[in-house]
């Protein structure tokens, strides 16, 4: 099992939105990890009447999800990373793979986003920032947080400004 270092709640989001940890995806890991116990508590009161295997296999199913959490975490951090070293064609190819493996969230066209910004093709950057922007306003129900539309209305605005 890999084992990730704990984030500081002041310590840049290792989503690499540029927020603090604890203004960006904190909340949403405390209350997955609020839910993960409930259930576990659920299911260790019924487990009383029901049977051992039932918990475990609730107990697996949790892995299994923070399995996946990590997964997509380090598929979303790896393109940030390879950018601020420089390596862009690297970084655009792991931000098509995360596209790709993660196709239930915005992450890939946003690392693409940055990966054209750091190329300087700020239209090309805003054209995945839209991309971003669409799919989060077609998921509302996953994204509730206004913030995140107001970020990348605040790129697009900046790389891609409408012609006046």
């Amino acid at each position: 099992m890999h084992m990730a270092t704990k984030t500081g709640r002041n310590d840049p989001c290792p989503c690499g939105s540029g927020k603090k940890y604890k203004q960006c995806c904190l909340r949403k890991e405390e209350e997955a990890e609020r839910e993960a116990m409930a259930t576990l508590n659920q299911a260790t009161q019924q487990g009383r009447g029901g049977s051992y295997s039932d918990l475990v296999k609730t107990v697996d199913e949790f892995a299994a999800d923070y399995e996946a959490d990590l997964a997509l975490a380090d598929a979303s951090n790896a393109p940030a990373r390879l950018i601020r070293a420089g390596k862009l064609d690297e970084a655009e190819q792991a931000a098509r793979d995360l596209l790709l493996r993660f196709p239930e969230v915005h992450d890939g066209y946003d690392r693409l986003g940055m990966v054209y910004e750091a190329r300087g093709d700020n239209k090309q950057a805003a054209h995945y920032y839209r991309q971003a922007l669409e799919f989060i306003r077609q998921q509302p129900d996953q994204y509730d947080d206004a913030g995140l539309e107001a970020v990348f209305l605040r790129l697009i605005a900046k790389l891609d400004p409408p012609a006046t």
